[in-house]
């Protein structure tokens, strides 16, 4: 079986060869090619181009077709598999998304196709679950604010929520999405000694130190609402006026998600009247904003320029972890990593 890592600035190409070595020693070719994208910035727009249009809105280099053309397995972080590039790979049976989301592939396609689809969910679910928490602090207590102010020379104590500073223990925090990012989420800011609420309407169990409850009472209810939902046509916009309506005035929402779970011309109209107090946001519909950006313009937000899954560890981790749960299709043992379950048997019995 032919495999070939397409690397890229946040995951060259070493690293998928490394991940891969298990394979390598059981006889099977690894190959890797350098996706030559210009730039960490360059990747960071093609990919949020494709998860707001979907994966035709960019067809990748003819050299990265050239490379895959005859594989078996690719593997990929943010390199498009569109039909054009699905239909170049004429031996094409697995695909290997290095990333918990896969909005980079053509999954009802590739699905037609025949070919098996792994993700790796979870890869970045401590990265993410730490900047979280960090948002919560940050913004609440005025970290970045006052940072800033002392860079600049000003000496300022006095914030748009200098009469609701909170401390943690106490208080209720709502998780939005109790999935691999949530659940860590939850076990850290259970160290503050927070009363802690979930809405999930997917999830049948969770720990004894959650409560799951509707995702109205959620709102009314929590100081800080942390957002952990993969965004979907159900998803999108699901913080909207009558959500943000619901909120206490005292509160605080958190997103290191994805900036299309929330309605930003209602999110910037609830901070400007202090309808609630202040938000945390690393994930914007225009990435990069400018300076000028409505939600960049206020007092009562903390913003970050897409950093929560940005740690090396993160990265370089998911070869390795996607790779230990691919290679069990050669012993016909299926993986929750599969996305399109229904195809696993079809493609093992081929391989």
């Amino acid at each position: 079986m032919k495999i070939v890592g397409i690397g890229d600035p946040f995951i060259p190409e070493r690293y998928i060869k490394e991940g891969f070595c298990e394979f390598e020693k059981l006889g099977h070719e690894v190959s890797t090619i350098q996706w030559a994208v210009p730039s960490h910035e360059e990747l960071q727009r093609i990919n949020l181009l494709v998860e707001v249009n979907g994966c035709e809105a960019y067809e990748p280099p003819q050299e990265v077709i050239d490379a895959i053309c005859d594989a078996d397995m690719v593997i990929t972080q943010f390199c498009p598999m569109t039909k054009a590039v699905i239909d170049a790979c004429k031996n094409l049976k697995i695909i290997g998304v290095l990333r918990g989301g896969y909005e980079n592939i053509n999954v009802d396609y590739a699905t037609e196709k025949g070919i098996l689809i792994y993700n790796t969910p979870g890869r970045n679910s401590n990265a993410v679950a730490d900047f979280a928490v960090g948002m919560v602090l940050s913004e609440s207590r005025n970290i970045a604010k006052s940072h800033r102010n002392l860079k600049e020379g000003s000496w300022i104590r006095d914030y748009a929520n200098a009469a609701t500073v909170p401390d943690m223990p106490y208080k209720t925090v709502g998780i939005v999405g109790f999935g691999e990012i949530g659940r860590k989420v939850a076990q850290r800011l259970r160290g503050f000694e927070m009363n802690i609420l979930i809405y999930d309407p997917y999830v049948t169990s969770v720990p004894n130190y959650v409560t799951q409850v509707s995702m109205e009472e959620l709102f009314k209810q929590s100081h800080f609402i942390t957002l952990h939902m993969r965004l979907s046509k159900e998803t999108e916009h699901m913080i909207n006026k009558e959500t943000l309506a619901l909120m206490r005035e005292d509160a605080y929402l958190i997103n290191t998600a994805r900036s299309g779970l929330v309605d930003e011309v209602a999110l910037h109209e609830a901070l400007a009247n202090k309808k609630i107090i202040g938000a945390a946001l690393d994930v914007f519909d225009v990435e990069p904003p400018a300076k000028d950006y409505p939600l960049v313009a206020l007092d009562n937000v903390t913003i970050t320029p897409h950093l929560a899954g940005g740690t090396i560890d993160a990265f370089t981790n998911s070869p390795r972890l996607i790779a230990a749960e691919m290679i069990k299709i050669l012993n016909q043992e299926t993986s929750r990593y599969v996305v399109n379950k229904e195809l696993f048997a079809f493609v093992a019995a081929k391989l």
